[in-house]
């Protein structure tokens, strides 16, 4: 987790970065682990260093609460800024951990410029993982070390030699919990609390302070509210029941006090306090919780050497009992080791767990130390009974409390005809909780003739009762938490439609063939069904889902045993042979092709389906994953271009295939080197005649092939699965340029285009949302393109993103307009503000007075619809006035402007006058070079 967090701070460029976990049951957030630039200073600036209640958090509570990531800075005025201000920070981002759609933490870095959304996407899953695995790991030594603490405790208190002995090495103990400064017990004594014994963490208790304490002029009000409700309570100073006397003697700022045993027999109260108004954590409250239960206890059986031998026999079976229950997982399992040790404390002969089914009966019996004869008893008399039906149920149930019944013949808690059955003269039976809930009952028993129990021994096994139940707890945790990490291994390499293996699994696969000890060949299957998304388009994306479920097991029927068959995403799949050659391969690949000629009937009609499947070869083809996947991906497209079926990679294959690889690859790179700029075309308004704004248009500095051109590059990165992480690259550069354009005094707008897989994303509006935040550039300043095709991929996803960027105040443009599917119901649909016309109708425009006709149209039916209009591929004066005399609202082109770098738009813009007359437009003499 250091680690991740350290290449998070580093590639990001933070000066720190943290993780908070977030503890639901007392509401707050706890310090974690951080990562700091070693020349940032910020060790010995104040910060959040200790854990707080999300009520005095606003900026973490809103995190938290929202499940939503914010950016906060000091000189803000919500209530997250001005907690970073109260708290020395000047701003952060704070990012949200979620594991099963639950909070498990925060991610905080500082400052917040540095979040960078796309190293978030790809650090917090594994963090957000990490860090509830981690937490619940630490919780699990945590409760080992507090049962240590306990039964140091109770083993103090067996070879205490006087009541003050024992009372203060149990306050010295409780005082070096890490989160309090002093213990303190008060005794009831005489119908009133007596302050006892207090111990400071470091030890020291001078012979002033003690005396005191023990002779306050008043009452403790913390300590004597909790000796009436029974209930332990925290509070801060001057809260009422904190103030006074003992805050202004004792520099008091928080304290918690517990009940000395169990209501209504108490012993007395124990109280915790620190000089700093903190929080007590789950873990403390907790540990204090039991170790307040288990004073009064020993307190009270401290008094006689007989109660000490009592609770020292007790301390021996529960320390047994609790190692055993640090392994045990499952209701069951921790019964048993109950039962055991209930036995053990009893003296009886065996024992038995009788656990509570789902329906309320009795169904799972663990035995210790019986016949198989009377266990069949058990199974035929009482397995699938009601267990309201058995009194002794009912009585354990009411009272919560164990029963200790001396002649079972003659009671009728028990049917006496079963105790008879299995030889039972006296029993003790044992609740079995799991906080209120009653999951079963231990039942231990004598069969050699009726016994008595002292009060010692029924102390101790009620004593040890109460320890079972936070072993049984533990133990149905841990198997919930093993059942949960089973289900999410299951899920992180399953795909959740058809059931198959997913692309993690599959790669994780290829990569222990090819990377493997003993490394094997094996063939590498790309497969892509023709024509889905005609049925998609047609039928809906339903028929498609369900048409996907049943293309799987046809696949696999063509396979065996070994063979690996996974969905890669959309339609795509693919299938790994190991030790496989090219014949093999290519008997697959028929059999593949073969299992999908019958049609698939959904809902009463046939459905015909093909198939394209590229094959690669390892090591023929390559020993890299990424280089096999790529090659039967690129024989794929050949086998889909050629409409073979099938197609093998071919080392020597065409240049343009090669050409496609390599450039793909040198893609990636360029993703991760800033080898992509962006140029700017401006725009101008015809009316005023000013530059109001630019278009963000893509190239890449190719460092052999020089300048390339978005029709390049763009098809293979939608084909590849990049255009999100390239969409967001311009984006984020686009706006860092607008933000210093604008800090210089010019109030512009920038366009940016967005692709098919943008708008299918529906997370882009919180990702622009944090961009616009983080580049503090106005909402309105932003105009993303889209195409009309874009559009046709996936309407209803399609709209609900752009309904979300539109709810952000972003605004929406219809870019190449004209040239795709222009029907008027999308135009009435889409929540768009702006039509841009494609150049194609603007070439001609004075010249064919049917391209004249379309943009006249067009630009009536932009203001019938409340649309702004840019009319683009403007390359003349003469377009240019025409456009301005039928009252267009903006335009651009090469006569106003070509693309340009960032670092030559300002130049190019003071050279511009401020108004420009009706009719002109002074002539861009820049480098002339496409679009």
């Amino acid at each position: 987790m250091e680690s991740q967090l350290a290449r998070l701070r580093a590639s990001s460029g933070a000066t720190r970065v943290s993780l908070w976990v977030y503890e639901s049951s007392t509401d707050m957030a706890v310090p974690y682990r951080q990562s700091v630039a070693e020349s940032s200073g910020t060790v010995t600036e104040p910060r959040l260093r200790t854990a707080v209640t999300l009520s005095r958090s606003p900026f973490l509570s809103t995190v938290i609460r929202s499940r939503r990531s914010l950016v906060a800075r000091a000189d803000g005025r919500r209530a997250a800024d001005r907690d970073l201000a109260e708290r020395g920070f000047r701003s952060a981002h704070g990012e949200p951990l979620l594991v099963d759609g639950a909070v498990v933490g925060v991610l905080t870095v500082e400052p917040a410029a540095a979040a960078a959304p796309h190293l978030l996407r790809q650090a917090t899953p594994k963090l957000a993982v990490a860090l509830a695995e981690a937490w619940t790991r630490r919780s699990e030594k945590r409760r080992t070390a507090q049962a240590e603490v306990l039964l140091g405790l109770i083993e103090s208190a067996s070879k205490a030699q006087s009541m003050d002995h024992l009372l203060r090495t149990a306050c010295r103990q409780l005082a070096e919990l890490g989160e309090v400064e002093r213990a303190c017990i008060f005794l009831l004594e005489d119908g009133r609390l007596v302050p006892r014994m207090a111990s400071y963490a470091d030890g020291r208790r001078d012979l002033a302070t003690w005396e005191q304490f023990r002779n306050a002029p008043v009452g403790l009000q913390l300590a004597e509210t909790v000796l009436q409700t029974g209930e332990p309570m925290i509070a801060d100073r001057d809260s009422g029941l904190l103030s006074g006397w003992w805050v202004d003697s004792f520099d008091i700022a928080s304290g918690m006090a517990v009940p000395l045993g169990r209501a209504p027999d108490l012993a007395g109260v124990l109280t915790l306090d620190s000089t700093h108004v903190r929080p007590f954590s789950e873990d403390v409250r907790r540990l204090a919780a039991a170790a307040g239960a288990h004073l009064g206890g020993v307190i009270e059986q401290a008094r006689t050497s007989q109660a000490r031998a009592a609770s020292l026999a007790t301390a021996q079976v529960v320390r047994q009992m609790l190692v055993d229950g640090a392994g045990a997982t499952g209701v069951a399992e921790a019964a048993e080791l109950l039962a055991r040790a209930v036995q053990a404390l009893a003296g009886t002969d065996r024992s038995a767990a009788y656990l509570l089914g789902d329906d309320d009966t009795i169904g799972e019996v663990r035995h210790v130390d019986w016949p198989e004869a009377h266990k069949q008893v058990i199974q035929s008399r009482l397995v699938g009974r009601p267990a309201a039906d058995v009194p002794l149920w009912r009585l354990t149930s009411e009272q919560k409390l164990p029963v200790f019944v001396e002649d079972a013949l003659s009671s009728d808690l028990l049917d006496p005809r079963l105790a008879q059955a299995i030889d039972l003269a006296s029993y003790v039976s044992v609740p079995l909780f799991a906080g209120d809930r009653l999951l079963g009952l231990v039942v231990t028993g004598s069969v050699t003739g009726a016994r008595k129990w002292s009060p010692e021994v029924r102390e101790a096994v009620r004593q040890v009762t109460l320890e079972g139940g936070l072993v049984v707890e533990n133990a149905a945790l841990r198997a919930v938490e093993k059942l949960r990490l089973q289900q999410l291994a299951t899920e992180a390499h399953h795909d959740p439609l058809t059931g198959l293996p997913n692309r993690r699994r599959f790669i994780e696969q290829l990569e222990a063939t090819v990377y493997g000890t003993g490394a094997r060949g094996c063939a590498v299957l790309m497969i892509d069904l023709d024509r889905f998304k005609e049925i998609n388009d047609s039928f809906g994306h339903s028929v498609g889902d369900d048409l996907l479920c049943l293309v799987g097991p046809r696949l696999e029927r063509a396979l065996q045993p070994g063979d690996l068959l996974a969905r890669m995403g959309g339609d795509e799949f693919a299938v790994l042979l190991p030790e496989a050659d090219e014949a093999r391969a290519r008997e697959v690949a028929g059999g593949l092709g073969a299992a999908l000629l019958d049609a698939f009937v959904l809902d009463g009609m046939p459905l015909h389906v093909d198939a394209s499947i590229g094959i690669a070869l390892c090591p023929e083809h390559g020993l890299d994953r990424s280089l096999l996947l790529a090659r039967a991906d690129t024989a794929m497209y050949v086998a889909k271009r050629d409409r073979r079926g099938f197609d093998v990679w071919a080392p020597d294959g065409t240049p343009a295939s090669r050409d496609r690889l390599e450039t793909l690859e040198q893609l990636r790179t360029a993703l991760d080197t800033d080898q992509l700029d962006v140029h700017y075309q401006p725009k101008l308004d015809l009316r005023s005649g000013r530059v109001i704004g630019v278009e963000a248009l893509v190239r890449w500095n190719h460092p052999e092939r020089g300048l390339l051109y978005p029709d390049v590059f763009l098809p293979l990165a939608e084909q590849a699965g990049l255009m999100r992480r390239l969409a967001l690259r311009v984006l984020e550069r686009s706006l860092r340029d607008l933000q210093r354009w604008r800090a210089s005094g010019h109030h512009l707008s920038v366009a940016v285009n967005l692709s098919v897989s943008n708008l299918q994303d529906v997370a882009l509006p919180d990702q622009v949302e944090m961009l616009l935040d983080a580049f503090e550039v106005p909402l309105a300043a932003l105009i993303l393109e889209i195409t009309e095709d874009v559009l046709m991929a996936d309407a209803a996803r399609s709209q609900q993103v752009m309904a979300g960027l539109r709810r952000l105040g972003v605004r929406l443009s219809i870019d190449d307009y004209g040239t795709g599917y222009s029907s008027l119901s999308y135009l009435r649909a889409l929540p768009v503000d702006e039509l841009k016309l494609d150049r194609s109708f603007v070439s001609n425009l004075t010249t064919d007075e049917r391209a004249a006709a379309i943009v006249r149209s067009t630009l009536q039916l932009s203001l019938d619809l409340g649309m702004s209009m840019v009319v683009e591929g403007v390359e003349d004066a003469a377009t240019l006035a025409a456009l301005r005399a039928w009252g267009c609202d903006h335009a651009q082109g090469y006569y106003i402007a070509r693309p340009m770098p960032a670092e030559q738009f300002l130049t190019w813009l003071a050279e511009q006058p401020a108004f420009l007359p009706l009719g002109r437009i002074p002539v861009q003499r820049g480098v002339h070079q496409p679009s």
